[in-house]
Order: structure tokens, then C-alpha cells, then sequence
């Protein structure tokens, strides 16, 4: 912000406007244009609130001097100030202090609001709330799913470079059940065999049956011992 104007000598045009009378002091806003040899016109905005003087011959003095009691705008903080107030004045008149404008919707400001809702302690009333108002319609859901097992498919391909243990494996694949397939009905949270094997993971088919999965490193033992061998069979 521009506390004086170097070139006002420039100066094509003002416009000046009393905003509010009161008593002893006047507010007033001022407009003035001033071309730039580039052919680009600068429009400026200056707002003061000013004391009255007792000789109406005598100029008028800004009310304060510590903080001054006027502030002018270049053109970029006039537009961004008419920006602010176009967008923010009515919301925040009706009491909403946050909110997310239809016409610009996929700005950094609006991310933030979004997290915020969705970071919410009562995660089921959340759930809730997001599932009766309809807010993630299906064809959104299903692309945003997609984007997901996109970006599991990229970290699997980033373990497999690494060398991980056994225990490693079976936390992803934990997460990340639907890897194995679709033909499941659910994950056991049991996984003893018997009273000597134990799975990594037991899966409960569509068709009842259960099938073992185990999760083996390249090079690892792919042995069963025989009676897993004959339960599995």
C-alpha cells in the first residue's frame, strides 16, 4: 500500500466522494487515474477519515497521525480489496466466517476448508451426514477409488524394490485386501489351520470355502507341511 503518490503531477482525472459527515469529522474516498508511459492507466483508491478544520478555509487533516488515519491502494490492491469484499461482505454479514465459492471453487483456500470438514473427531456422523446429503455422488466415488488403487498398485511397485521382511508384506496386504482378488466374501480375523499352522491370511469365499494365503519372499520356502497339504487339497 502506497502511503503518497509520487506522480500525482500525472494525473488525468479524480473523483471524490463523502462517504460519512459526522460532527467533527468527514470520510471521504478518492479516485484519481494516472496513464504510464507503457499505455497501461493506473486507477487508484484513497479512503480517509479527516478532521474537520474550524476555518472552512483550511485544509482538512487526517483524524490520526499514529497509524494514519488514510491508506491508498495501487490498482492491484483496489482489485483485490473489491475482490474480497464482493466475496466476503454478504457471508459474513449472514454470520459465515467459511465458505466455498461456486465460481472458483479449486483454489488452495477452498482445499483447506474441505479438510477441515472431512478432519472432523466424529468420523461416524461424518460418514453419516456425507451418505444422506448425497455429497460424493457415484461416478465421483468411483473415479476417486480408482485414483486410490492407482497410487496402492504405484507403492507396491516401490516395496518390490525394496527388501522387506515376510511381516512387512502381510501389513500391506492387510490394508490392501482387495488385491487378492474380488471372489471374497471377508478376511478371518482367525488364522490357525489347526493346532500347528498358522496362515497369513484366511479367506472366506462366495462358494463357503475358505482358502489359505501365504505370503512367501522369491526364494523363500514354498513347502506346507502334510497335514496343511491335505487340509488345503
Amino acid at each position: 500500500m502506497l502511503g503518497n503518490v509520487s506522480n500525482m503531477s500525472r494525473v488525468t482525472d479524480k473523483f471524490i466522494r463523502v462517504l460519512t459527515e459526522k460532527k467533527r469529522v468527514i470520510t471521504k474516498a478518492f479516485f484519481w487515474k494516472i496513464p504510464h508511459d507503457s499505455g497501461r492507466l493506473d486507477i487508484r483508491l484513497k479512503v480517509g477519515g479527516y478532521k474537520k478544520p474550524d476555518d472552512p478555509f483550511e485544509p482538512e487533516i487526517p483524524e490520526d497521525a499514529n497509524p494514519k488515519s488514510e491508506i491508498t491502494f495501487d490498482e492491484d490492491e483496489f482489485k483485490a480489496l473489491i475482490a474480497f469484499l464482493q466475496e466476503n461482505y454478504e457471508p459474513f454479514k449472514q454470520g459465515f466466517k467459511a465458505f466455498i465459492p461456486i465460481d472458483r471453487p479449486f483454489t488452495e483456500e477452498n482445499a483447506e476448508q474441505v479438510r477441515k470438514l472431512f478432519s472432523v473427531p466424529k468420523k461416524a456422523r461424518l460418514i453419516s451426514f456425507v451418505s444422506e446429503q448425497n455429497l460424493i455422488p457415484e461416478d465421483l466415488s468411483i473415479a476417486l477409488e480408482n485414483i486410490r488403487r492407482t497410487m496402492v498398485i504405484h507403492e507396491f511397485q516401490l516395496m518390490l524394490e525394496q527388501d522387506l521382511v515376510e511381516s512387512d508384506w502381510q501389513k500391506w496386504f492387510e490394508v490392501n485386501t482387495w488385491v487378492l482378488g474380488s471372489e471374497f466374501v471377508r478376511v478371518l480375523n482367525e488364522r490357525h489351520i489347526d493346532v500347528e499352522n498358522i496362515s497369513d491370511f484366511l479367506m472366506q469365499a462366495y462358494n463357503g470355502f475358505l482358502d489359505v494365503v501365504e505370503i512367501k519372499q522369491p526364494g523363500g520356502d514354498y513347502a506346507f507341511g502334510r497335514r496343511v497339504a491335505i487340509m488345503v487339497t
